[in-house]
């Protein structure tokens, strides 16, 4: 399918978090991934907010930790 510029889109998939042990990680951040070429853009929104980039070229990812 061709994308034309008015096609074109980050399409960003939400991360859950949690502590170790359990329970679910709410200090009201939002937490995102979005697949680019190389890696991930991850983008966390919050106050301040923040972007980085994960080099991996395969995708290989699965958005959770390592255990």
């Amino acid at each position: 399918m061709a994308h034309g510029p008015e096609t074109r889109q980050l399409v960003w998939e939400d991360l859950k978090s949690s502590r170790e042990g359990g329970g679910i990680f709410t200090p009201g951040w939002d937490i995102h991934r979005t697949k680019v070429p190389g890696g991930w853009l991850v983008l966390v929104i919050n106050n301040p907010s923040g972007l980085t980039f994960y080099p991996d070229p395969e995708h290989k990812w699965d958005g959770a930790s390592i255990r």
